[in-house]
């Protein structure tokens, strides 16, 4: 009887130490050295994208969940550009890799949230982070992504009995934000630094955080000027445009906004110094940098370690978290009284997301009703 197929899979030559894909006869190189299984691993994903071909099946007992996660990555998600998706297909994918869509039943979801609960935090480092494990509010954006896969591929091909994903209870929202004093511990911790490059980015970050409520990823990809991978800082007219050109407005909504006043000589401050470098010793001017957030003229592409340093030098627990910027910019806004509409306009956020989380911060919150009480 003849042994059943591997599927295609990285296979590491001992002799040459170079990572191939192998997948039946197929032998290719992916030209990644035996310390590169990231790398190794990125073009079997590639490999795996150019062979896809999308399911054409609409019974649930037939079809199995990674091929609609495959289905929804490809087709779906990809158009979003989102790695939060990326990152929960692939957590779906390695449980529910051999079940079928009729597998999916209240039971299951369960076991996959008490599956993934049990599970470290991918990537940890730190001795403190390798104790933590997935929350469940992590486990339920998985399954609300699996969910969507689920729509995607049923308006492709209807299934005849479309499953539903049963979501664990919702964590409730955090009501943890900076005070006055701690962000101003936390900004002069960062000229304690020893790491004078990384110093310099995290202060960049949290002042940007704390006056314009931006999302972390969108502030680290902001450039001096248009792009097509992040927003860009317009000082001449003063408008801060969160979303690169040409991405397509999403959930995560990055509406464009005024530069806030007292931030905007920093930010000149910031572009001259990036765009007009002075002279090195030699003679030799070196290359401006177009990204506001940057390591050694390089796009930053993480901060943790900057921000960990930076949070143990402030004394501010493992509860702050680099969205506590977002989340301070506009409890800020709410304490000072400004309209709801206008902060929610603002800093890209539902009235409704709004109102829920940060309407009782607002000084005007129940005025009305609480002044009546007891009258007759």
């Amino acid at each position: 009887m003849p042994r059943a197929a591997k599927g295609a899979r990285v296979w590491l030559d001992p002799t040459t130490e170079l990572w191939y894909i192998r997948d039946g006869s197929v032998k290719r190189g992916t030209g990644c050295r035996a310390a590169n299984r990231e790398g190794a691993d990125k073009a079997l994903a590639d490999y795996i994208a150019e062979k896809y071909e999308p399911v054409r099946d609409n019974r649930p007992d037939v079809v199995r969940v990674a091929d609609v996660l495959n289905f929804y990555g490809k087709t779906v998600a990809n158009q979003h550009l989102s790695n939060a998706a990326g990152y929960a297909i692939k957590a779906l994918t390695k449980w529910w890799k051999g079940r079928t869509v009729s597998e999916i039943r209240a039971s299951t979801c369960k076991e996959y949230v008490a599956y993934r609960t049990s599970q470290g935090i991918h990537g940890a480092k730190s001795e403190e982070a390798l104790k933590r494990t997935v929350k469940g509010g992590t486990a339920r954006r998985e399954l609300a992504v699996l969910q969507a896969a689920l729509n995607a591929y049923h308006k492709e091909t209807p299934f005849t009995a479309l499953p539903s994903v049963t979501l664990p209870r919702a964590s409730p929202p955090r009501t943890r934000f900076l005070s006055r004093a701690e962000a101003a511990r936390l900004l002069l911790a960062t000229r304690k630094m020893e790491d004078k490059e990384g110093a310099r980015g995290i202060r960049r970050f949290v002042l940007i955080g704390l006056y314009t409520g931006t999302r972390s990823g969108a502030i680290r990809d902001l450039g001096w000027m248009p792009n097509v991978t992040g927003g860009w800082i317009d000082l001449d007219r003063g408008i801060f445009h969160r979303r690169p050109e040409g991405e397509v407005e999403t959930k995560k909504r990055k509406p464009s906004s005024r530069i806030p006043d007292r931030l905007a000589d920093t930010l000149r401050r910031w572009r001259d110094a990036d765009m007009n470098p002075p002279a090195r010793e030699d003679g030799t001017t070196p290359a401006p940098i177009p990204f506001v957030i940057h390591y050694r003229g390089v796009r930053a592409q993480s901060q943790r370690k900057s921000w960990v340093e930076a949070c143990r030098i402030a004394k501010l627990d493992g509860t702050v978290t680099p969205h506590i910027l977002r989340h301070t910019a506009v409890t800020w806004m709410m304490l000072a009284g400004n309209d709801p509409y206008d902060v929610s306009s603002y800093v890209g956020m539902s009235v409704k997301m709004l109102d829920e989380v940060y309407g009782h911060h607002h000084p005007d919150h129940q005025k009305a009703i609480a002044s009546k009480i007891g009258r007759r």
